[in-house]
């Protein structure tokens, strides 16, 4: 599987803060072609706003919303995200590396070519969500929630699902070898076809009501 990695100009605009920018694009909401470094914002409205080239770099964004905003191109280098809401946005070719984005809400979002690498996401929501073409390596998954999503070619490696849900969510084609999924919550018919260890397959069938001898 090929993820597209994000296309960002060779040297694109330092900028250490943010707000006076989106002030300024009141009417277009579009940035493109910037760095963005160590901006720290909380309770903050960033709805409806277009990133193109972006490369976020030791930022907070805590508790901010995101929602119905677009990221196009854009990296996450060592940020802290959590709690936000990107609900209902638009992820192209994006890459969150050494993030934290606990808790944060892509509720109902489209998320394609992204790579996420040493990050946590635990306790993130991704429900209703349409990922593919995502790679997740090294990473914490735990506690949340993927609930009714559609997943195509996802790429997995060392990365924790503990007690996450994929209720109602079709893992068909989904290789879970190399990661951990003890407690996931899953109502059955979504592990039809999905990849797993033998250990994990006894272990799931314990969660399914199954007394494996």
């Amino acid at each position: 599987m090929k993820i597209m990695k994000p296309n960002i100009s060779t040297e694109p605009d330092i900028l250490e803060d943010l707000l006076p920018l989106i002030r300024s694009k009141a009417e277009e909401n579009d940035i493109s072609g910037k760095h963005i470094k160590g901006v720290s914002l909380s309770d903050t409205d960033l709805s409806r706003v277009c990133f193109k080239e972006v490369v976020f770099e030791n930022c907070k964004f805590y508790d901010c919303l995101f929602s119905k905003s677009d990221f196009v191109d854009v990296i996450f280098k060592s940020c802290d995200i959590s709690n936000s809401k990107f609900s209902d946005g638009y992820f192209n070719r994006c890459q969150y590396v050494s993030c934290k984005a606990v808790g944060v809400n892509w509720l109902n979002s489209k998320l394609q070519h992204i790579s996420i690498f040493n990050s946590n996401f635990g306790y993130a929501n991704f429900d209703t969500s349409i990922l593919s073409n995502v790679s997740i390596l090294e990473s914490e998954m735990g506690n949340g929630n993927f609930s009714e999503c559609k997943l195509t070619n996802l790429e997995l490696a060392d990365v924790s699902f503990i007690n996450t849900s994929f209720f109602r969510t079709p893992l068909k084609g989904i290789d879970f070898t190399r990661s951990h999924i003890d407690g996931m919550v899953v109502s059955g018919g979504e592990l039809k076809g999905a990849i797993v260890s033998a250990y994990q397959a006894s272990e799931l069938a314990k969660l399914l009501g199954l007394i494996v001898k």
